[in-house]
């Protein structure tokens, strides 16, 4: 607020050293105000980056939070993030239900980085005629979880980082398919059907 009050000021003596009457002045003062106190209100709307949008499940120790996040360009011009903003923006997973999916997985590595975890996938299309399927598309997906412990942006409390990124190893966008077709049950029986096409989620690669 005392920002606010001291923009609103330099703004009312910079009109009068321009040549504006004190009325004038103090129309564009209440002006700045107004705008300074939108500004602020809109800034306080903003979500957290740091913001827990799902606890999931985690085939490591306790829970693992799927934060917001952020994906934008920085001062290099590069595009840069992490969190579901990044999930969703960058490598096209679009269903919260595969990164739980991905962070029960019991292919659990440790990352080169410290307090980093890999955990993988596998996304199978899988073409079937005449009683014979045979495996068309395969896709290794990968979910970097991060054990470091962070504010959640709500209040003092404290959850691991969590969720750094998720993707399909050798592309930046997972296909279409991957979410159209994933289904949490399918994840758990290996496989659904749409005509001749199976669709499997696996934590072992088919053959």
């Amino acid at each position: 607020m005392r920002n606010i009050k001291t923009a609103a000021a330099c703004l009312a003596v910079a009109a009068m050293l321009a040549g504006a009457t004190p009325a004038q002045a103090s129309g564009a003062s209440a002006q700045a105000s107004a705008q300074a106190a939108q500004d602020t209100t809109t800034a306080a709307a903003k979500p957290s980056k740091w913001k827990v949008l799902k606890t999931m499940k985690y085939s490591g120790p306790g829970d693992m939070p799927l934060r917001l996040g952020e994906y934008k360009r920085n001062k290099k011009k590069k595009m840069v993030g992490w969190g579901w903003t990044k999930i969703k923006k960058k490598h096209n997973i679009k269903k919260y239900s595969i990164v739980e999916w991905l962070s029960q997985s019991p292919n659990r590595e440790a990352s080169k980085i410290p307090k980093r975890y890999n955990l993988t996938g596998y996304a199978h299309r899988i073409k079937c005629n005449r009683g014979t399927c045979k495996v068309v598309e395969q896709r290794k997906m990968l979910l970097v979880v991060d054990h470091t412990m962070t504010a959640t942006g709500d209040g003092p409390s404290f959850k691991y980082f969590g969720a750094v990124t998720a993707y399909c190893i050798g592309s930046t966008k997972c296909p279409s398919w991957v979410n159209t077709k994933f289904r949490p049950k399918s994840a758990a029986s290996g496989a659904t059907v749409n005509g001749g096409w199976q669709y499997a989620f696996t934590y072992k690669p088919k053959k």
